[in-house]
Formats: C-alpha cells, sequence, structure tokens
C-alpha cells in the first residue's frame, strides 16, 4: 500500500529554505512530529515511515537534516544511517529512540550520525537540535559539518568515541571522553599541538571509528581549547611556514 504521508510537505511560516525529513513508523509519533514541528520557520518537511522510503526521498531531493527512528519495518534505522552516510555525507543525521544506551551501544554515531535523542521527544529541544543541525553545513566540508561543530554536539551528548580526520595535510586522531576531548595525534605529534594541528584543517572528512581507548593528555576544557586552536591557526601561517 502507498504510503501518502510523506509527499505531502510541511511548509514553515517563512518561506522554506531547507528540508527536514523524519523516519518514523509510529503514526502517533508522525503525527505528534507533524504538528510540533510546524513551529520549525523556514523548514520543509518530509515525512518517511520506514528506512527505505527514507533513502528514497534522499534520491529524489536534497536534504538539510535527518531525523530518524531505528526500529522500523522495511530498512531500520541503523541500515538507514550507514546508507545515507555513505551516499549522503552532507546530510546530518539526528537519531530518535526508545532504546537506551546498553542497547544501541552509541552504533549510530559511529555509522554516522550526530546526535542521538531519547523518546518521547520534548519538542523544544528537538527543533533546537534540528535547528543546530542544519546550521552545522559549511559549505565545502566534505561531509557537510565542520570539526569544531562535531565536537560541541559531541560534548552536548557526553560521547566517548574516537574520531578520524582526513584532510589534505594528512590523517589525524582525535580522542573524547564524555565529550571532552582527551588526547590527539597525527603523524609524531601527540596531545595538545597534534590536536590545535588538526584542528587548523580547512576541509576535513571525519568518521566516528571506536570508542576511547586511551589515557588522557589534554585536560584543556573544550571551549578553551576550541579558542585556544583558534587563535593558534590565526598565528600558524607566518609562524609556522616551514610545517
Amino acid at each position: 500500500m502507498n504510503l501518502p504521508s510523506h509527499s505531502r510537505p510541511l511548509l514553515g511560516p517563512d518561506t522554506a529554505s531547507k528540508t527536514l525529513l523524519v523516519a518514523e513508523d509510529d503514526r502517533s509519533t508522525l503525527s505528534l512530529y507533524r504538528a510540533g514541528l510546524k513551529g520549525l520557520q523556514g523548514f520543509k518537511i518530509l515525512m518517511a515511515e520506514n528506512g527505505g522510503q527514507a533513502l528514497e526521498m534522499l534520491r529524489q531531493e536534497p536534504v538539510h537534516v535527518l531525523v530518524t527512528d531505528l526500529n522500523m519495518p522495511v530498512m531500520d534505522g541503523f541500515n538507514l544511517i550507514a546508507k545515507a552516510s555513505r551516499f549522503y555525507p552532507q546530510v546530518p543525521i539526528i537519531v530518535m529512540t526508545g532504546l537506551d544506551e546498553s542497547q544501541h551501544l552509541n552504533t549510530p554515531l559511529q555509522l554516522g550520525a550526530i546526535r542521538i535523542l531519547t523518546k518521547p521527544p520534548r519538542l523544544t529541544i528537538l527543533m533546537d537540535a534540528i535547528r543546530a543541525a542544519a546550521a552545522f553545513q559549511p559549505a565545502g566540508m566534505v561531509r557537510g559539518i565542520g570539526l569544531n561543530s562535531i565536537l560541541q554536539l559531541l560534548d552536548w551528548e557526553k560521547k566517548s568515541c574516537t574520531l578520524t580526520v582526513k584532510s589534505e595535510a594528512g590523517m589525524g586522531l582525535m580522542y573524547l571522553k564524555r565529550g571532552e576531548v582527551v588526547h590527539a595525534a597525527y603523524r609524531a605529534i601527540e596531545g595538545l599541538p597534534a590536536a590545535y594541528e588538526i584542528l587548523s584543517w580547512d576541509r576535513p572528512d571525519i568518521e566516528f571509528v571506536e570508542t576511547c581507548r586511551v589515557e588522557r593528555t589534554i585536560e584543556l576544557p573544550l571551549t578553551e581549547l576550541l579558542l585556544n586552536a583558534a587563535m593558534v591557526s590565526d598565528h600558524r601561517r607566518p609562524e609556522f611556514g616551514e610545517a
């Protein structure tokens, strides 16, 4: 049976400049989204009732943010995230799930999602997350979201993971425990110098690769680390021209 719900886009009160795609099989939750997310000004909202529909809609038109459930028929959220991250890496993905962390084991983050929210959703938190994800799409970024923004999102969620960051300069690793950067490595450089080097890269490709399994060498809070990295980046060309 054809499901018509995803064929009727919802337009915010302003002219829609961004598109949100929601993949959710529970009809009551879809109804909640349909009513509550009308407060997202400037968004066209598309609804899909499983991962297969969502993937087809990603093929049909540009999407700026994807919100997905995990347990769905036809194609579940895990497979949707994996495929969307591979074929549409510029689309930030937010997960809404009733599963707790012991059940999903942060697998969505490893597959490419940027944030996990728990059902039932508080619409204000969900809308804030959607707006933030839509804003974190600087032009020219290979994966559609900058490293600083990813670090801020992971800090919000207090996640532990390892980021593989690739650019023309090479490949570096950043390790996070409960959202804080605790170590970094680039070639023979480790710790803060490596973190500053990686944070200076202009067009990184970023992947979540594994849980954090290193000892802490960086003690700075994330805000201070990013501020220092910006100052280092501002001065590194004249001062570190031989790098």
